[in-house]
């Protein structure tokens, strides 16, 4: 079973991994879990990086396609790790995977053909050349964008924000992109069955509870965590 869950920055997917790893562990599977961007990966750790403090250039300065090859290279490199734990029969979850990279290179063109061709050449490039493995469903939590502005305008703490040696991400300093960012997984989910919503959102449009967002992933997943 191979799980992904999307998201925009700060919209709780470590939260929800850690529920859906619980949940296989009462099961009795035993699951894995590999964040993406793996910061502290040869080559391409380094270099991801560097990017998000800035040291290449402002969010639109550095050409979306450059930067859609580091993130595509990191996954590559950890793309036989994931193949063994899929054929040892465990459960994979991947906080981020190929949807992320057309999310935030592709929020960075114009909607419409450019926007449209660099998607493509993203999947083409992991799914086809890289020979990614697919996963079995991808999520994308939808979150309140209220919820997402204040989450990425809080000071940020924790020892996954050592990348940033201080400073601020670059992806996640720019609401616009992120507003962005949004679209560019609702039009995906919309044509790529395997990417599904999931509306983060109460009754009221304010953010649902972390338990409340788990019986909805778990509702979704249903059909893949039945057939176990």
């Amino acid at each position: 079973m191979f799980i992904v869950l999307e998201g925009l920055d700060g919209a709780g997917k470590s939260t929800q991994i850690r529920m859906l790893r619980r949940l296989f562990s009462e099961r009795g599977v035993e699951s894995e879990y590999v964040h993406f961007p793996r910061f502290d990966a040869p080559v391409y750790g380094e270099l991801i990086a560097r990017f998000l403090r800035g040291e290449f250039g402002g969010v639109n300065e550095v050409d979306p396609y450059l930067v859609a090859l580091l993130f595509a290279g990191d996954r590559a490199a950890a793309g036989p790790q994931i193949r063994e734990w899929i054929a040892a029969g465990k459960a994979v979850i991947l906080d981020r995977y190929v949807y992320s990279n057309v999310g935030f290179q592709c929020a960075k063109l114009p909607a419409g053909e450019s926007r449209d061709r660099l998607a493509q050449w993203i999947l083409d490039l992991e799914f086809g050349y890289n020979d990614l493995p697919r996963p079995d469903m991808s999520l994308f939590l939808d979150v309140p964008f209220t919820f997402t502005e204040s989450k990425l305008t809080e000071a940020r703490e924790g020892d996954d924000r050592t990348y940033l040696q201080g400073g601020q991400d670059i992806h996640e300093g720019a609401l616009d992109l992120q507003r962005r960012v949004r679209e560019v997984y609702l039009a995906a989910a919309a044509k790529d069955a395997s990417l599904r919503v999931v509306d983060c959102c109460d009754a009221n449009g304010a953010m649902e509870s972390p338990e409340r967002i788990f019986d909805k992933i778990r509702a979704v997943l249903a059909p893949i965590l039945d057939a176990r």
